[in-house]
């Protein structure tokens, strides 16, 4: 299965929504204004209503009541308030797996929710710019696994039988189709255009030091390790803290006690998020 097809193929299906497309084009035009952004975003009153509620949860905790666009993009900052509508928007590009009998969609989002929470906690703890960033990031990491689910149930529910204690799911992936659900991410984020550092977190999230960014990547790496811990060892059984790689925590300066505390912050966020970007209300653990 050629990966460049694949992601052509997934990105027809799994289009972002055009709200998100000219959001970009803004962002990333110099003559555009933050009343310019929000006029955008307030033409969806769904997703301004979502990213108002974001702005108003313990995701924040700001002092005061945020009630307008313009408050929220001067709190946020345009880069992160973009990222935010991205991630709000995402779960709406890809209903069409939701009633999908061979995956849990909730337990899914929780994971990438949650890989994404820890993500930005620990970006914010070693003071990178832009922690939203890696919120997006962590949210965007799996997303190869629902373009196999969709594109090839096959080989999706052959790699689910062969997830075991002993054998990481990336390599299982891998002994499947000849590459990774990261790998597969990576290939449907080029197709969304998304930017060069968010390509590399996701396609380098299982050997950040060989990335052109090895912190950032690393971030992802530890992230998604702990969020698989928590969501999917107990069904399979793999030590997904374990497969943290050494080389990691020299490379961020992170420490256990930061990683305790960004996981505690992100389970007790992650219910308000989910309802934030989907009006749903999903469980943790």
């Amino acid at each position: 299965m050629n990966l460049e097809f694949v992601a052509k193929s997934a990105s027809k299906l799994f289009s972002l929504p055009e709200i998100c497309i000219k959001l970009q084009d803004l962002i990333y035009d110099p003559n555009s204004s933050m009343s310019d952004i929000a006029q955008l975003i307030s033409i969806d009153p769904s997703l301004s209503a979502r990213l108002l509620k974001i702005a108003n949860s313990s995701y924040y905790s700001f002092p005061s009541q945020v009630d307008s666009l313009n408050r929220a993009i001067n709190l946020i900052g345009t880069q992160d308030l973009y990222s935010l509508a991205m991630a709000a928007s995402t779960p709406e590009s890809f209903n069409a797996v939701n009633n999908n009998e061979n995956i849990d969609i909730d337990k899914y989002w929780r994971h990438s929710v949650i890989t994404g929470l820890v993500s930005r906690n620990l970006a914010k703890n070693i003071d990178i710019r832009n922690p939203e960033t890696f919120f997006l990031a962590g949210l965007f990491h799996n997303l190869g696994k629902l373009v196999i689910l969709e594109q090839f149930p096959e080989q999706y529910i052959e790699i689910e039988s062969k997830l075991n204690t002993e054998t990481a799911p990336w390599e299982v992936e891998k002994s499947v189709l000849e590459y990774t659900f990261a790998e597969v991410g990576e290939a449907l984020l080029k197709e969304w255009n998304m930017p060069t550092n968010m390509l590399d977190m996701v396609a380098m999230q299982h050997e950040p030091k060989s990335s052109t960014d090895p912190r950032s990547a690393s971030l992802i790496h530890i992230a998604s390790r702990v969020a698989s811990q928590i969501e999917y060892h107990p069904e399979i059984g793999f030590d997904f803290g374990e497969a943290i790689k050494i080389d990691v925590w020299p490379l961020t300066g992170i420490v256990q006690e930061q990683l305790d505390q960004a996981i505690g912050l992100a389970e007790e966020n992650c219910q308000a998020m989910i309802s934030a970007m989907s009006g749903k209300q999903v469980q943790t653990g």
